[in-house]
């Protein structure tokens, strides 16, 4: 068992970036390096910060309580593997007293079943796209946390997150591209020695030489392991169900290859091309990816103007719900099965504790 203040010491990395952008394929490459654990995306951290962030004196009944809210979140719940009883164990095992939100995280990181072989954990990560709106919050529990943001063609994004989810609208789904790159852009200014930025296009024509510098910056060793992960997931594949992921995530049975650029060009119309152009060509600019047209009607405007309202709402949703007690969200999932089981309604708004029949949104 590893001893509490080394675990202490171990340091935390965070991969954020709009949703298809490749930050699973990300979170596998280093996760198959023997010295880091980086989970499953879960959005435990920021599901428990508003409740047991501040506990300054932990005790036992406060650890029942930590590890009950834990399994609510159901991403946790239905991917990480973890027995209840046994992480509660495993965490009451350390000195109580000297407990803190930010260690009890790391014990539960550290419990993570990795289809990975591993030795001594030097690094702790977590891959989660709506992390980018929460990246103040990481920073408050792990002030010397570190970032990669992976940004992808915005086009190529669009195209991937209406074949992976429900949502389909164009100016929804270009505001939500050009809103968390921008969210985090906004935080990198102030901190850019906490952030490594790269582009999709990068990883996957030079996987080997951007694996190295992402390596460097986070000061862990390489090894030729990293790029063939495939091999794991593929072997492991065979003998789980991996069902619910498939959908989403059945590339990461292939090696890193490029099939995956470009494939905008037959399957976005003229319109979905000038509109995207619109709400994302400039920002894009900024890291080669280039508009090919430079169309402004009143209706793209239009357009544009719902779409960024959209997610206006979206974002405030998102973290108002993080920010409410717990009583307040089991009240809301309540509800919201409720409707599902009448009507087979399901919103955008109520996935982060509740996973209902046939849902694969996120």
């Amino acid at each position: 068992m590893i001893d509490l203040d080394e675990i202490e010491k171990i340091p935390f990395v965070f991969i954020v970036g709009r949703g298809r952008s490749g930050t699973t394929l990300l979170q596998n490459v280093l996760d198959a390096n023997e010295n880091v654990i980086l989970p499953i995306e879960s959005r435990l951290i920021i599901h428990l910060k508003q409740k047991y962030f501040r506990i300054t004196h932990w005790n036992s009944i406060l650890v029942d309580e930590l590890i009950q809210d834990l399994y609510k979140d159901k991403k946790f719940n239905t991917f990480w593997g973890i027995n209840k009883v046994e992480l509660t164990k495993k965490i009451k095992t350390y000195p109580i007293e000297k407990l803190s939100f930010a260690t009890i995280c790391k014990i539960i990181y550290l419990s993570y079943p990795s289809p990975f072989d591993k030795e001594k954990i030097n690094l702790i990560g977590d891959k989660n796209p709506i992390y980018s709106i929460f990246i103040e919050d990481l920073l408050e529990i792990f002030p010397d946390a570190k970032f990669i943001q992976i940004i992808r063609d915005y086009r190529d994004n669009v195209v991937s997150n209406r074949a992976s989810f429900t949502r389909k609208a164009t100016a929804a789904l270009g505001n939500g591209w050009l809103a968390f790159n921008l969210g985090i852009e906004k935080i990198k200014k102030n901190k850019p020695n906490y952030f490594y930025t790269i582009r999709y296009i990068d990883l996957v024509t030079s996987p080997k030489q951007k694996t190295k510098e992402i390596c460097t910056f986070l000061g862990i060793d390489y090894n030729q392991e990293m790029l063939n992960f495939h091999e794991k997931i593929s072997s492991i594949k065979k003998e789980n169900d991996f069902e619910a992921l498939d959908s989403i995530h059945k590339n990461l049975v292939n090696p890193i290859n490029t099939k995956q650029i470009n494939k905008w060009k037959k399957s976005l119309s003229t319109q979905d091309v000038e509109l995207l152009d619109l709400i994302c060509g400039d920002y894009a600019k900024t890291y080669d990816y280039f508009p090919t047209t430079n169309k402004s009607s009143l209706l793209l405007r239009y357009r544009s103007f719902l779409g960024n309202v959209r997610y206006k709402i979206d974002f405030w949703v998102i973290k108002t719900y993080y920010k409410s007690p717990f009583f307040l969200r089991d009240f809301t999932g309540f509800i919201s099965k409720k409707i599902f089981d009448w009507f087979k309604l399901s919103t955008y708004y109520n996935h982060a504790d509740f996973l209902f029949e046939k849902d694969n949104q996120t």
